[in-house]
């Protein structure tokens, strides 16, 4: 487990200290994908390399596995560092050497012998789907298979967590789409928890079971996915939210115009199938107008959307119609 407290990392510039990462706090489990998404600036990138002392944290304390690694000397730290891989935007791989020969770089670190490294790099080459591009080097071979690379490379010493900055900003969709796939798999087949940074918002309800929101270095908001996108509180998070390709954003519709009330009806798996508007219409004397819906397939198959709808009625009709909705366990967002 990754334990969090009160982590803050200051900058001295000509002008002053600056606070990249503000009083951040959070817990993640074993065999789990934590997200932190925000907007460039936020303080994501400097968040994450504190977790392994690549930035050294003006106060707080990061546990990991029990082990407060803070107070580390270097020896200790190399130590608990080979169980934390790290993959990055720009790939951050070894141009003049093979595609074999980068992911065998690790294991030649820590001294693992000349057999063993064979049959490490094999499967990694194997799970990663490039065994015919073994002896490439990284300038004849895609973006896409560059990020494979490179994350056969965190896999090969079996870490217990990979810290992931960034690894598909520099993909287009399809190759995002492998590299998310690839990702997904090692958490089950090596128990790995993996820590999420984007700014994608699509990227993380793919993968991730919980998503915080930085902004300006802090936490403003932290959840699982699907409450995150069933009820968002911060304006950061609906905006992030609404920024997914196939969202249909609520200001097209402007309430002025409307006799009724604009009402957003956030759902879950839990009530995706169930008639909410049919049992609306039965229970309520309002006439109901469908403007706009959305859903979003989050992980592990499960789903989180909302529907638009004008409620026209006396107000008591509006009101008795908004607790009918309550009732049904739906949430509800009065535009």
């Amino acid at each position: 487990m990754i334990k969090v407290r009160n982590l803050v990392k200051d900058f001295k510039t000509e002008y002053g200290t600056f606070r990249a990462i503000d009083d951040v706090s959070f817990e993640v489990e074993r065999g789990k994908v934590f997200g932190i998404i925000g907007l460039s600036g936020a303080g994501k990138s400097t968040l994450v390399r504190c977790l392994n002392r690549l930035e050294e944290p003006t106060s707080g304390t990061v546990d990991i596995d029990g082990v407060c690694i803070n107070a580390l000397d270097k020896k200790s730290l190399l130590k608990i560092r080979r169980n934390i891989g790290m993959i990055f935007q720009n790939f951050n791989l070894f141009n003049q050497s093979t595609v074999y020969e980068n992911i065998a770089y690790p294991l030649e670190i820590i001294g693992m012998d000349k057999k063993e490294i064979e049959e490490t790099v094999e499967e990694m080459l194997e799970f990663v789907d490039l065994k015919e591009k073994r002896n490439s080097y990284p300038s004849e071979i895609s973006g896409g298979q560059k990020q494979r690379v490179a994350i056969a490379r965190a896999l090969a010493t079996k870490p217990k967590i990979l810290l992931s900055d960034e690894s598909t900003s520099a993909l287009d969709p399809a190759n995002t789409e492998q590299i998310l796939n690839l990702l997904k798999n090692s958490v089950q087949r090596y128990n790995m928890t993996i820590i999420m940074i984007t700014h994608q918002m699509e990227v993380a309800k793919n993968i991730c079971d919980k998503i915080a929101v930085m902004e300006n270095g802090r936490i403003i908001e932290s959840n699982t996915v699907e409450n995150i996108f069933k009820s968002p509180k911060a304006d950061r998070t609906k905006s992030f939210i609404k920024s997914l390709p196939d969202a249909v954003e609520d200001q097209i519709f402007n309430p002025e115009d409307f006799n009724g009330k604009l009402i957003r009806l956030n759902f879950d798996s839990s009530i995706a199938k169930k008639p909410i508007v049919n049992n609306l219409i039965k229970h309520s004397n309002c006439t109901i107008n469908i403007l706009s819906g959305n859903i979003n397939r989050l992980t592990k198959g499960d789903v989180s959307g909302y529907l638009t709808i004008e409620l026209d009625g006396s107000k008591e009709d509006i009101e008795a119609a908004l607790k009918e909705l309550k009732r049904q366990n739906v949430g509800v967002e009065v535009l």
